[in-house]
């Protein structure tokens, strides 16, 4: 398995990106909980976080919404022809690639240091098996009543036997969210005493 801060390099990093795979449909109560918990938990260390989010709808808009009211950076790979557009504020980019949805969804996990699954179907499997592919470590939090659900059954370990990155199921947001601070070395309530230095 390629660890993160190898897969980076040795330059020194003031921020990491996250991608986020989530449904573009209306979600439920649970997922917008899980939404709405996950960003809580990474508030104290959003100049630290930056999010990638492939468009401002369904589940995505939701992660959005809260997102940049917390002060966050959130940055949109949108594709041809969005089915709405994000809003122009401070803490936000919007990136206009009038590409194909899995065309953008290839800039979307490239761009991204750790990919996070917060729920979805085709487009959401599609995003976990290209941040296996380009050895993007993936957290997935499971139970959504979603399609990637069923990626713990087929990949309870890995997808193949050359072990490109790890993956990493979870229960909530909460876990998601502590499991990313996990794996860049940022201090959280419940977890070690590393300290963030800003770099690799």
């Amino acid at each position: 398995m390629i660890g993160l801060n190898s897969s980076l390099g040795k330059a020194a990093i003031e921020h990491y990106y996250i991608g986020i795979a989530a449904v573009s449909e209306i979600p439920s109560s649970r997922l917008s909980d899980i939404a709405k918990e996950f960003v809580e938990t990474l508030s104290p260390y959003k100049e630290k976080i930056k999010f990638v989010l492939g468009g401002y709808w369904g589940l995505m808009k939701t992660i959005a919404i809260n997102a940049l009211n917390h002060g966050f950076h959130v940055i949109f790979i949108l594709p041809e022809e969005p089915a709405e557009e994000p809003p122009r504020r401070k803490n936000s980019t919007i990136i206009r690639t009038e590409l194909g949805y899995k065309t953008r969804s290839i800039i979307l996990v490239k761009t991204s240091d750790i990919l996070v699954c917060l729920g979805g179907r085709i487009g959401s499997i599609i995003e976990v098996m290209l941040a296996y592919s380009f050895e993007k470590p993936t957290i997935i939090v499971k139970n959504t009543g979603l399609d990637t659900d069923n990626l713990i059954k087929a990949f309870p370990t890995t997808i193949d036997e050359r072990r490109l990155a790890k993956l990493y199921y979870v229960e909530n947001g909460v876990e998601a969210a502590r499991k990313i601070l996990e794996l860049i070395n940022i201090v959280g309530p419940t977890l070690s005493h590393k300290s963030f230095t800003g770099t690799g």
